[in-house]
């Protein structure tokens, strides 16, 4: 009987210590969305041939996502969201490649008042957007001659664009002293070993926030780093890039529904990749904006304007480190204003191309990501209730032409293009929305003649959230 008692007195304490491992759960939210989208383009490489060699493509295109969101006790609460994106009958699969992959968008632990009141703690993958999304904001991974068609946040889609596999494995710190906010951030954006080095990736920073009181004003000022040893020559050890990113932005109504805003940041750090040696970075970017809304109007107009400019390199391939390095980097950018510029040469690449853009490398001078000027017209209506009609027009021109040993088969000329996009907005009921959005992309003096047809885009959107 000793041996008995003495048993169950050791499941008993195995007990009481495992206890405490068992959050209890106070609360479990399930969600999620259902969008299909119709999507019909025209020539997006600018060549006459567009994507995978075809003038015109049409497909149709899923995504779902499952959220479930917990409770627990002591300020402690975890979000999970799962996704499935994929093309209708998607003939491009390999045998290898599952036509309903399940990918982890979301999965974080959020900790509140974390040994500090005002302190909440994150950690996880997480969506990260600070401001407007000009230096972070989704972690969209460009696609190069290496990485061409598929994987990662591509999984089984040609929309590239649309994937919702942004997130971040991160940590966020946040102290909230309103009207003061503090977000310190650490994130692995990639790791992988190698005999001669790492070729890691990490974003790093802070963002300080004040709202004031009057004028619906806010400000904020921040600092993010990243360091990429992903594209190393294993043979020279070249092909690091240490990029340091400080900026301000604000926004302000001085008088009823007009809204002014701006902002503006400074690189600084070292570039090198495979092909050059190490420079010094020099670039800037800097985003003008206004918006007013004719509220007492019929059909609510709203109209607005806004200038955004990226520093470029127009010398990319000198191997000498002499010079500096003026090339913005877009460290992990989330802001896009068009549906087909701001993806060219980024997510789709045009025919007409600078050299050696395609051989992976980062310079992206010829891309919608750096060295370049968007000036950009918007406005929207309500016609009725539930309808709203936006519209955007954009011109595009470079901020530095390419010189002779760089400028491949572009033209030497700084018009790139204008686009008109157009989104008609129904909001069916609250659960169920319905888009259409029409855009055409006019290709400038910058395309030669061989390669400057027009790209055009319509894609019928349906979404349900549940």
């Amino acid at each position: 009987m000793s041996k008995f008692l003495t048993v169950i007195c050791i499941l008993a304490i195995a007990a009481l210590i495992a206890a405490p491992a068992f959050a209890e759960v106070q609360n479990v939210k399930v969600s999620g969305d259902i969008t299909v989208r119709s999507i019909n383009r025209t020539d997006y490489g600018v060549s006459g041939t567009g994507l995978s060699k075809q003038a015109t493509e049409n497909y149709f295109m899923q995504t779902v996502g499952l959220n479930v969101d917990a409770d627990l006790t002591d300020n402690v609460s975890t979000a999970v969201r799962i996704i499935n994106q994929r093309d209708w009958n998607n003939n491009n699969l390999t045998l290898a490649t599952s036509s309903f992959p399940v990918d982890l968008d979301l999965a974080y632990v959020t900790l509140k008042e974390m040994v500090y009141a005002p302190l909440t703690l994150t950690i996880g993958r997480q969506d990260l957007w600070f401001g407007k999304g000009l230096v972070v904001g989704a972690n969209l991974p460009a696609v190069t001659a290496n990485t061409a068609t598929a994987g990662g946040a591509y999984n089984n889609i040609n929309a590239k664009e649309y994937s919702e596999l942004t997130g971040f494995d991160a940590f966020k710190a946040t102290l909230d002293l309103a009207p003061w906010k503090l977000d310190m951030i650490y994130s692995k954006i990639g790791s992988k070993s190698l005999p001669i080095r790492q070729q890691d990736v990490d974003l790093y920073g802070a963002n300080l926030g004040y709202k004031f009181d009057v004028y619906n004003g806010e400000a904020e000022a921040y600092y993010f780093g990243k360091t990429d040893n992903s594209k190393p020559d294993l043979a020279t050890a070249v092909g690091k890039i240490q990029v340091n990113t400080i900026g301000i932005r604000g926004s302000l109504e001085p008088i009823t529904n007009l809204t002014l805003g701006a902002e503006g940041a400074w690189q600084s750090g070292k570039y090198s990749d495979r092909y050059v040696d190490e420079r010094s970075i020099q670039a800037y970017a800097y985003d003008l904006f206004g918006k007013y809304n004719f509220a007492s109007v019929m059909w609510k107009p709203t109209l607005g304007v806004e200038w955004l400019s990226l520093s470029g390199e127009n010398d990319p391939s000198d191997s000498t480190g002499s010079t500096k390095w003026h090339g913005w980097d877009a460290m992990y950018r989330g802001k896009f204003d068009t549906s087909i510029r701001d993806f060219q040469n980024y997510l789709y690449n045009t025919t007409a191309r600078m050299s050696n853009s395609t051989t992976g490398s980062t310079w992206k001078q010829d891309s919608a990501m750096s060295n370049q000027n968007s000036l950009l017209v918007k406005g929207s209506i309500k016609p009725v209730k539930d309808v709203t009609v936006e519209g955007t027009y954009a011109h595009f021109w470079v901020n530095k032409v390419l010189n002779s040993a760089n400028i491949g088969t572009l033209s030497n000329n700084r018009n790139i293009g204008n686009e008109l996009d157009v989104l008609l907005t129904y909001d069916y009921t609250q659960d169920v929305s319905f888009g259409l959005l029409g855009g055409v992309f006019f290709s400038g003096g910058q395309f030669p003649a061989n390669s400057n047809s027009t790209a055009s885009d319509v894609v019928g959107t349906m979404k349900v959230v549940f």
